[in-house]
């Protein structure tokens, strides 16, 4: 198995091999004019720039962060923002990457998510878990909706039904939104964590997915990227107030008060003159 995997052809000579003999067979075995297979060949590559130019996109996204920079200011931001683990993984695992799959998908939000919460210190390997989980949701809108109109393009649906579709997609991965980060966070912290900050889960599931799911009723290009954005801000400001995420006293503020404590102790035994 491992040897057949190591002759392999790479993809870049395999998949033009592949086109050559399929155009060969359709020349002589099935007879087809040459002006139609130009025709077929142009309209083939037509359809397949517009999957590449996307995926083109997202990857210079996702260097231009990397090279730039951008990523370490995104980790000392969110540092900044929330030490709540939950808040860290709601922000950029699920609302981050909910937007950031409605203006580029193609697996973008986990190649650039992944890394900013690994930096934070989570493992690597349940990082990428719960970066696909969570992914589940926007998908179907994923860069400007490209599943919708160019996945169902071909058969000849109008305008009309293509909304129709995408409103019961989003209906759909919207109910399916209520337990799906719940179980991707399982991935990285206990169920406890989780119970103690289970209304910033709901309030940040629900930031994304209720503009997501009124603007698919709509449109259906941009539901994930603009319910992503309401979502990604209604977030950080629950976090930044500290809204449903547990309460806990800083390491700082347990000294001070331990500090108090003691003087007042030792105020309460001193002996009256």
């Amino acid at each position: 198995m491992d040897d057949d995997k190591k002759n392999a052809l790479p993809s870049h000579i395999a998949l033009p091999l592949t086109a050559i003999i399929i155009g060969i067979l359709q020349l002589i075995y099935f007879g087809t004019s040459g002006r139609l297979l130009t025709a077929n060949i142009i309209s083939g590559t037509l359809s397949a720039i517009t999957p590449i130019s996307i995926i083109a996109g997202a990857i210079l996204l996702n260097r231009t962060l990397s090279v730039s920079g951008c990523e370490d200011v995104i980790k000392q931001w969110l540092e900044g923002i929330s030490k709540n683990q939950i808040g860290q993984l709601m922000i950029i695992g699920w609302a981050f990457a909910f937007m950031i799959e409605g203006a580029s998908g193609f697996g973008t939000p986990a190649a650039i998510a992944a890394p900013i919460l690994v930096g934070l210190g989570f493992n690597p390997l349940r990082v990428a878990m719960l970066a696909l989980v969570m992914n589940s949701v926007p998908v179907s809108f994923g860069a400007v909706g490209t599943p919708t109109w160019f996945g169902f393009g071909n058969l000849g649906l109008s305008d009309t039904e293509l909304l129709h579709v995408g409103s019961l997609s989003a209906i759909m991965h919207t109910v399916a939104a209520i337990v799906i980060p719940v179980i991707a966070l399982k991935f990285i912290v206990s169920w406890q964590q989780i119970r103690r900050n289970i209304i910033f889960i709901q309030l940040s599931i629900w930031s994304c997915t209720l503009p997501y799911v009124w603007l698919a009723q709509w449109n259906y290009e941009f539901p994930a990227l603009i319910g992503g954005a309401i979502g990604l801000t209604l977030s950080i400001l629950f976090a930044r107030y500290n809204v449903g995420l547990e309460k806990r006293i800083s390491q700082k503020k347990i000294q001070r008060i331990l500090y108090r404590l003691d003087v007042y102790l030792k105020r309460w035994h001193q002996p009256y003159c």
